[in-house]
């Protein structure tokens, strides 16, 4: 089960629809700020994560598509050098995703999920109320991690189609050889770009097999975020998502 029942009712009390006069009669009242461009705002009362920060600015934002691009190549399955074992990765980005997906149609914004592996044929369903979560909830359950992914490919493909008003998280652990030069395939959009890099807590451990590896994945990652100002962050796969996604609710 993607999303614990508890959590959805939970988060639903947390976060009730923001303009449910717009939702009847499908006009908003229109802000003086741009939610766009996830501004600054006040920062929460007590100390919080980057995840917890991100998700309460993404929380207020009004009239813009939230689009995930979910990494589901073969290495989310996989963490450790030598030998391989068992990762949380891809189940964390599903449930992850979800969650953003739910949360995303309480406040009435159009939630979209691009999958970067190789074709299968079976578009996502797009989200715009709770009601359309069924859909959606079974797709990401029919997902299945495998194969290869091509972020030029994928991403290139993928903009040309994204809304103006949109903002990409991007879901993935970064392993593929060409990460970088896809990753500047999103510059070719107006969207705002997130880069959500997961990883497994053996893979941050110092002076673990192959750590020289993900430093320089991380810093590169780091130093194109700041280059073409993306928003970049790490998020451990033992992270209490559930956890942060209600106190960001709270927060908000």
């Amino acid at each position: 089960m993607l999303l614990d029942p508890e959590f959805v009712q939970r988060l639903e009390t947390a976060l009730p629809a923001s303009d449910t006069e717009g939702r009847r009669t499908g006009r908003r009242t229109p802000r003086s700020d741009s939610p766009f461009r996830l501004g600054r705002h006040t920062e929460p009362t007590r100390k919080s994560s980057r995840l917890e920060r991100l998700l309460i600015r993404l929380f207020r934002l009004e009239n813009t598509t939230l689009h995930v691009l979910l990494d589901a190549s073969l290495a989310m399955t996989f963490s450790g050098y030598t030998p391989p074992e068992p990762s949380l990765k891809f189940d964390f980005a599903r449930r992850f995703t979800a969650a953003l997906g739910y949360a995303a149609t309480l406040r009435d914004q159009r939630f979209e999920v691009t999958t970067l592996s190789p074709a299968r044929g079976q578009r996502s369903p797009v989200v715009n109320r709770p009601e359309d979560m069924e859909g959606l909830i079974l797709y990401l359950e029919g997902l299945r991690a495998g194969g290869t992914r091509n972020f030029a490919w994928a991403l290139r493909k993928r903009i040309r189609r994204t809304a103006r008003r949109s903002l990409i998280l991007l879901l993935s652990d970064f392993r593929d050889r060409n990460w970088e030069w896809g990753a500047l395939a999103l510059l070719t959009g107006e969207a705002r770009i997130v880069l959500i890099h997961l990883m497994d807590r053996s893979e941050m451990q110092e002076g673990g097999p192959g750590l020289r590896l993900e430093d320089d994945i991380r810093q590169r990652l780091a130093e194109l975020a700041q280059r073409y100002q993306m928003e970049y962050l790490i998020v451990p796969t033992d992270t209490p998502f559930e956890e942060v996604f209600l106190h960001a609710a709270e927060e908000r």
